[in-house]
């Protein structure tokens, strides 16, 4: 029992730890409160951002007095399955830009036929699995700051750093895909890619603590010991944090770059 609840407060203050390092790598805003969640794999991360824009956009919906049950997401046909798993899993309706030959990425320039009030959130790629090449973030942001003025209704980015989001900050540290657009809300990454650890480990990271919605949270007197959950799977292994956190400490940001520019 006790020495139990000693490993999960341990565990859980070296998540902690980690999610402040990632909202920092990541360029999130200093006045912000850091908040995310080591998950099992990012397939699991992916879902607990797009479950938060979908209960943000509801609650905004509800609160303005329009209908709240039709709720869509936009993104890209370059996304990895997890994205239309997500829809499929929880009634969201899927807007999907097609592919085309010679543009395998999602741009700005055929948002206007899939973005639309009930849009929860467009969710971009950093490093896709077809042919690494990132989003066009600033187009889409730009484009979406666009379509605010025009209707006046505000739609935020979440950013699937899919191969990208442990290889962006350390090689193009000037290159704005992060927290440094505003319209960014939430970034996932998996850190059994290049962040270096054995399989099985996810993280998604908020913008600050308020964008993940309150009624997603379950507190939980676990062991003796009160702790918050966030996660759609309860029990996972605690390993993967600790080999992310030993990788960060040993390596530091000067290692972690070094590595990237060998994969070059």
């Amino acid at each position: 029992g006790f020495s139990g609840n000693i490993q999960i407060m341990v565990g859980f203050d070296m998540e902690h730890r980690m999610v402040q390092m990632l909202h920092h790598l990541w360029n999130g805003p200093k006045d912000a409160t850091p908040y995310g969640t080591a998950t099992v794999g990012s397939s699991e991360a992916c879902m607990l951002a797009g479950l938060a824009h979908k209960w943000n956009w509801r609650q905004a919906r509800e609160k303005a007095g329009k209908d709240a049950t039709k709720p869509n997401m936009v993104t890209g046909g370059n996304v990895q399955i997890v994205w239309k798993k997500f829809l499929r899993y929880f009634d969201v309706e899927p807007r999907i830009v097609p592919l085309e030959p010679g543009q395998y990425r999602l741009t700005a320039e055929h948002l206007d036929k899939y973005v639309d009030e009930n849009t929860i959130c467009v969710v971009a790629i950093a490093g896709q699995t077809f042919t690494g090449e990132d989003d066009d973030f600033q187009g889409i942001h730009d484009w979406l700051d666009a379509y605010e003025k025009r209707t006046g209704v505000s739609i935020p980015m979440h950013i699937d750093g899919a191969s990208g989001g442990f290889v962006n900050p350390f090689l193009y540290p000037d290159y704005k895909w992060d927290f440094r657009l505003p319209r960014v809300q939430s970034i996932n990454a998996s850190g059994h890619k290049y962040g270096l650890v054995y399989p099985g480990l996810g993280w998604v990271v908020f913008r600050d603590r308020e964008v993940f919605n309150e009624d997603l949270v379950f507190y939980v007197n676990y062991l003796g010991g009160e702790s918050p959950t966030a996660t759609l799977n309860f029990s996972r292994n605690a390993m993967q944090i600790i080999g992310q956190a030993y990788q960060f400490l040993r390596l530091g940001h000067d290692g972690y770059t070094r590595i990237m520019q060998l994969t070059l």
